[in-house]
């Protein structure tokens, strides 16, 4: 996969792993766009059953960074797959509470939790 600026990337077993990185609102909208798009093509690949957005080095995201994980995540919900968030901080976590996206898509304290959550269901 190209190499991304606002999104690192991560693939262990059947689990595509998104970690933003750095501040949710230091981006430029195309490339925010650009790179959504570029991980929505990977979720939508044989055998990937589970997209994880690590939420761990985020203090704050806006409106379009949280349409970006939201098309991510809906991209892995056609597809029959898994979709979760994990490592949120408290506030970050009530932002997705308030916008009632945890109960579309849960979180998880840990990454582990999260990818064995998956791996639980399938047996």
């Amino acid at each position: 996969m190209q190499h991304l600026k606002i999104f690192n990337v991560e693939t262990i077993g059947e689990a595509i792993i998104v970690t933003p990185r750095g501040e949710g609102s230091s981006f430029r909208y195309q490339d925010l766009h650009l790179e959504a798009n570029v991980i929505r093509a990977q979720v939508s690949k044989p055998g990937v059953r589970q997209l994880l957005i690590d939420l761990n080095s985020m203090e704050y995201f806006g409106s379009e960074f949280i349409g970006a994980l939201v098309s991510m995540l809906r991209e892995i919900k056609t597809r029959r797959g898994t979709g979760n968030f994990c490592c949120a901080n408290p506030q970050m976590l009530q932002v997705l509470s308030n916008m009632s996206l945890l109960r579309l898509w849960p979180h998880f304290e840990t990454r582990e939790e999260a990818l064995s959550s998956v791996t639980a269901t399938k047996s």
